[in-house]
């Protein structure tokens, strides 16, 4: 299903949620209140389910209303979106008659996870992921309508945003998510798509997908950095190379892989023809975040 579908189907955009957000946005009501006023909206509204009834449906709306405002908004006004987030994920929700914790069916623990961010989020990814040729995904297209552009650009400011806010621990065996904020690897799909599928740079300098990745290294490249330092990896689908480096045992931030991406970036502004100063100047941006991060070496502890 569609974003455009799913809003239809959820008219998320014009619940309470998203008013209630507008608010917490504009400062008519405190971040504190908001999460108060969720927890309790999403309880009574699965006891109204009834038998039957989901934490996962109960909870959908919630989220569906906040990365669709995200995508609204001005940049500048996420503050209160992603403060919402870190109070949301000190609560779990809990089934009354049971006094146990409520969890999705993959196992996740409704909020401290915040499986329903991760979940739409997904849909999100997946949709602008769907294949218009044999070659390209929508984020891909240069043709992708400016407006629609705009929105990716957005989701992935949020999304870098909310990650760099998260606290996530990194040993010497493996990484600890502690935090169910860090979402970095949204990132690393998005820079698997621009940077490892055959695309020419030519190509790529007018597409979304490369607003996108530039975005998640100048709002979360802190982040990003730290993954690649402590060789962090994921599942065989989410860490997999893209098909021009298929015969490399990629399994997530490696660093041959951060430079191959750092590598496109420049082959990228090279490739930007008269018209696209506005795109050299977010590589350029991207760039200079990059090189400042770097200048620490060491793993952390």
């Amino acid at each position: 299903m569609s974003w455009d579908e799913t809003l239809k189907l959820t008219q998320a955009d014009e619940s309470e949620e998203f008013k209630l957000f507008e608010a917490v946005v504009n400062g008519d009501v405190t971040v504190e209140d908001a999460v108060q006023w969720v927890i309790t909206t999403t309880m009574d509204r699965l006891e109204d389910y009834g038998p039957g009834g989901s934490i996962e449906k109960a909870d959908a709306v919630t989220f569906i209303a906040i990365i669709e405002l995200a995508m609204q908004i001005d940049t500048t006004q996420y503050g209160p979106l992603v403060e919402f987030l870190g109070e949301l994920k000190l609560y779990n929700a809990v089934d009354s008659s049971t006094g146990l914790i409520l969890k999705t069916q993959d196992g996740s623990r409704v909020w401290s996870h915040l499986p329903s961010l991760n979940f739409w989020v997904a849909e999100i990814w997946t949709d602008r992921m769907t294949l218009l040729t044999c070659r390209f995904a929508e984020i891909c297209d240069p043709d992708m309508e400016p407006d629609q552009q705009i929105r990716w650009a957005k989701l992935n400011i949020f999304l870098a945003q909310v990650t760099q806010a998260a606290e996530v621990e990194y040993t010497s065996l493996q990484v600890s998510i502690s935090d169910a904020m860090d979402v970095s690897h949204m990132a690393l799909c998005g820079l698997r798509h621009v940077f490892e599928e055959r695309i020419p740079s030519e190509h790529i300098a007018s597409t979304a997908g490369l607003l996108g990745v530039c975005y998640w290294l100048i709002c979360a490249g802190d982040r990003l950095w730290e993954n690649v330092l402590n060789g962090r990896k994921y599942n065989r689908y989410d860490g997999r190379p893209g098909e021009l480096y298929s015969d490399r045992g990629w399994k997530g931030f490696e660093r041959e892989r951060w430079d191959i991406w750092v590598q496109g970036l420049r082959d990228a502004k090279a490739a930007c023809r008269p018209g696209k100063e506005l795109v050299e100047d977010l590589i350029d941006r991207a760039l200079s975040k990059i090189e400042r991060v770097m200048s620490n070496e060491i793993p952390s502890k």
